[in-house]
């Protein structure tokens, strides 16, 4: 029966996730940037194109694999290529079910994994980005399998489980640095277990060494080819040591006299205006409210009223008889422990946090969110003195209302307000010559235009080249009261003229989008800020 329930809460995943998948018209993003670096791995050598990104290469190798069976299927084009790290996206979310429901289970029963598995599924926010053209799922996947046999580890001999914790965090840490947490945390905990017969530790020090030379491995093969552990990481680093992140272009970027003027501002995006954030009450606060989000509030309640009653709620279900059950809460509360000391201080030196930063919490916090409910779900049927027959059936009408209202949810379309910059790109198919280059702020629209490209990162170069032939900008990009805003103000009014403009959202009034076709002047001399 366990099975039977758990393989429907599979279905009901990859549904939702097909239909998302269906009614999304553009990428993330950060999903541009993986799609351009999969793009790559289909014509450099995969270790130049590791070297030449700063992403890490898992995802967008596992997008450059499935491009070619989406095309058969759909043929060349922008969304098959959007279509194909979809799919690589929702597989690894479908695919993280399994060991969730192997984690929960071997902290509670059967029963609450179920519970739990499916309270992932109809989460809004997990399943939003379990679609998305991001990597977070597969790390979340990585990170799932490592922290299960993990704690697995920690419980039982045998050397599988160490080895499998430490290749399972060393692949995701190819997805996302992370990951790399976990394997910390099942160190941090193994060292707490002080308690534990002589004979038993030495049996787990080994282990522990494979767990961490196999880790170590796999993040030092990347490490070789790559010439450094992380150009994420370091770029994180060296952002933490100033005041704002330092961005070093391996190649020398110049401007054509006239635009080298030093008053103008060719910054990729809007520089956020709020310093970094430095009382840790209020990081703390907005990590908890990222991560109340994250469970959509009502699980964030049962996740606190599962930590206050769990061991009422392991007696309920006799499992206090087994010495070793709480070896996996120690980890997890290790896991939180370090990570959220890894979030504060990103908040306050970096000045931001969002909601895929909490995902590995929310994560671990469904076990005691399905363990709250299911325990007050039994509490209120024993007040109130319902029969097994009424109980089940009142639970049964309480589950298809909460699907029905997330399935309502997730079925909206994603990202309504990219419509604009969807139209831009269909009409720059339709009216850009093949050998026209395009300067898209954004990239959205580039991308569906299937034309020559350069986003705003490239600004310098994009001047330079004669194939330049338009430029789509965001209105409120333009309307921004900042030196980037007038500095596109300036030269677009010196080089080029609009031809087409769309709303923000299918069917909305306003301009939300402008297409600007560019003519390149002899000279930018006659600019002035």
């Amino acid at each position: 029966m366990t099975r039977r329930a758990l393989l429907a809460i599979v279905l009901l995943a990859a549904v939702l996730h097909s239909i998302g998948i269906a009614r999304t018209l553009l990428p993330a993003q950060d999903g541009l940037k993986f799609l351009r670096v999969a793009r790559q791995f289909h014509h450099q050598p995969w270790t130049d194109v590791v070297r030449g990104t700063d992403q890490h290469p898992l995802y967008p190798a596992l997008i450059a694999l499935a491009e070619p069976v989406v095309r058969a299927v759909l043929g060349r084009g922008p969304a098959t290529w959007r279509i194909a790290a979809q799919l690589v996206s929702a597989g690894a979310s479908v695919a993280l079910l399994f060991p969730l429901f192997g984690l929960i289970r071997a902290l509670f029963d059967e029963r609450i994994a179920c519970v739990g598995t499916l309270a992932y599924v109809l989460l809004p926010f997990p399943a939003a980005v379990g679609h998305d053209t991001l990597s977070d799922s597969l790390a979340l996947l990585a990170f799932l399998v490592a922290l299960r046999v993990g704690e697995v580890a920690l419980r039982r001999d045998g050397w599988f489980p160490a080895v499998g914790c430490g290749l399972a965090a060393g692949v995701g840490y190819l997805a996302r640095p992370e990951v790399l947490v976990v394997p910390a945390a099942v160190l941090l905990t193994a060292a707490t277990r002080w308690r534990m017969p002589a004979e038993a530790r030495q049996r787990l020090v080994p282990r522990l060494a494979a767990l961490t030379v196999v880790f170590l491995a796999t993040v030092g093969s990347y490490t070789l080819v790559k010439g450094e552990v992380s150009e994420k990481l370091a770029l994180r680093i060296g952002a933490a040591l100033g005041k704002r992140p330092a961005i070093t272009r391996k190649t020398p970027q110049w401007l054509p006299r006239g635009l080298n003027d030093p008053r103008w501002d060719f910054s990729p995006k809007e520089e956020a205006e709020d310093a970094p954030q430095t009382k840790p009450l209020r990081i703390v606060g907005r990590l908890a409210q990222q991560w109340g989000e994250g469970l959509g509030w009502i699980f964030a309640f049962f996740a606190l009223w599962g930590v206050a009653r769990d061991r009422f709620i392991r007696r309920f279900i006799r499992r206090d008889e087994d010495p070793e059950a709480n070896v996996g809460r120690r980890l997890i509360a290790m896991y939180l422990a370090l990570f959220s000391a890894v979030l504060v201080r990103h908040a306050w030196k970096m000045g931001y946090l969002s909601g895929r930063h909490t995902l590995t919490l929310v994560v671990v916090s469904v076990p005691w969110a399905a363990a709250g409910t299911t325990i007050c779900a039994c509490r209120l049927a024993s007040v109130l003195r319902w029969g097994p027959r009424l109980a089940r059936g009142v639970g049964v009408a309480t589950l298809l209302a909460a699907v029905a209202a997330s399935a309502l949810f997730q079925l909206k379309p994603s990202h309504p307000t990219r419509w604009g910059h969807w139209a831009a790109g269909r009409w720059l198919a339709a009216h850009a010559r093949p050998a026209d280059a395009v300067l898209d702020t954004r990239g959205w629209a580039a991308f569906v235009s299937g034309r020559s490209s350069y986003d705003y990162w490239h600004v310098r170069q994009a001047f330079t080249d004669d194939h330049l032939a338009y430029i789509v900008v965001g209105t409120d990009e333009l309307e921004a009261e900042s030196r980037r805003g007038a500095t596109l103000r300036a030269v677009l009014a010196y080089a080029a003229e609009p031809v087409a403009a769309f709303p923000e959202i299918r069917g909305g009034e306003g301009t939300g989008v402008q297409v600007f076709y560019y003519r390149r002047p002899a000279s930018w001399e006659g600019l002035r800020p």
